[in-house]
């Protein structure tokens, strides 16, 4: 069993590193990536351990990077990079994550305000910009039942939903333009190939009424090593549906369960929501063509 798709404390996860390996360990992980976004200081970490100490499996140096198609925010993946030139590099084309934050959580601010929701006037004076502005503006407009009116059920009770649904998405009123703060794809994919890794294309589906208009942009005009058709929130269907395409189209097949330790603690190493459990077999196509940690 695999876990291509898992963040710790270096981003947006919760665990620390060695916490992770031990978990990996206790599930039978054969093989685990660590995919903090936009950096790739975890395997730093990772060279001042006996990590044979706390897991006996295989790590795929990798990344989550944030970038842009079609105007609309999404996620690349990087796998068997070379992580110490990927962290001298990130630098020159990310903001530091504080600062991007705050430019955001002010951006989204102002959005809201304009699209009639109510939030206090001095909110942003308490944010904490080591928290990503939609988890702190969503817990802002939380506050108010009023809100619940502009806002649907389903972005309301889960942040993720929110983040794509709203903030993400060109045709609603609290997108967030990011054009300025995160490379374009080909800037992003061409980072990942500077460091010689792989790039594979994360959650397609994740990207709701986009996913198919990304998706096609990407086959026609990019190439991408391949796909994650295995990930925590997909249907069978369309698990079914995009390993055919990796198949029709002679790209890989990866998976993950993008883990986040207590940031999404519905969501369980290797298992995911419920049951994932990505066979090593899936990845046999190409797993001797990325360096190993």
């Amino acid at each position: 069993m695999i876990d291509l798709h898992v963040h710790t404390k270096y981003s947006d996860g919760t665990d620390e590193v060695v916490e992770l390996l031990k978990k990996a360990e206790r599930v039978g992980l054969e093989v685990i990536s660590i995919t903090d976004h936009n950096t790739a200081k975890a395997y730093e970490e990772l060279e001042n351990l006996n990590v044979k100490e706390y897991y006996s499996g295989k790590i795929i140096p990798g990344i989550e990077m944030n970038t842009k198609v079609l105007g609309i925010p999404i996620e690349i993946l990087g796998y068997g990079i070379d992580y110490k030139k990927m962290n001298k590099l990130i630098p020159t084309v990310f903001l530091p994550l504080k600062e991007r934050n705050r430019i955001e959580a002010e951006r989204l601010y102002e959005k809201c305000i304009a699209a009639g929701i109510k939030l206090e006037e001095n909110c942003l004076k308490n944010y904490d910009a080591t928290y990503f502005a939609s988890k702190f503006i969503m817990a802002e407009i939380q506050k108010f039942e009023e809100n619940k009116t502009i806002i649907d059920e389903e972005a309301w009770n889960e942040l993720r939903v929110f983040y794509r649904k709203y903030m993400s998405n060109p045709n609603m009123p609290l997108y967030i333009n990011t054009d300025d703060l995160v490379p374009n794809f080909k800037e992003a994919t061409n980072l990942i190939r500077e460091c010689g890794g792989m790039v594979f294309i994360p959650h397609i589906f994740e990207y709701r009424e986009n996913s198919y208009k990304i998706l096609d942009y990407i086959l026609e005009k990019y190439n991408v090593d391949g796909f994650e058709c295995f990930y925590t929130t997909f249907t069978e269907e369309q698990t079914t549906e995009i390993y055919k395409i990796c198949k029709d189209k002679n790209l890989y097949v990866s998976g993950g369960s993008d883990y986040h330790g207590k940031a999404k603690e519905n969501v369980a190493l290797g298992f995911g929501h419920g049951n994932l459990k990505i066979d090593f077999s899936e990845i046999i196509e190409w797993q001797d063509k990325v360096r190993y940690f």
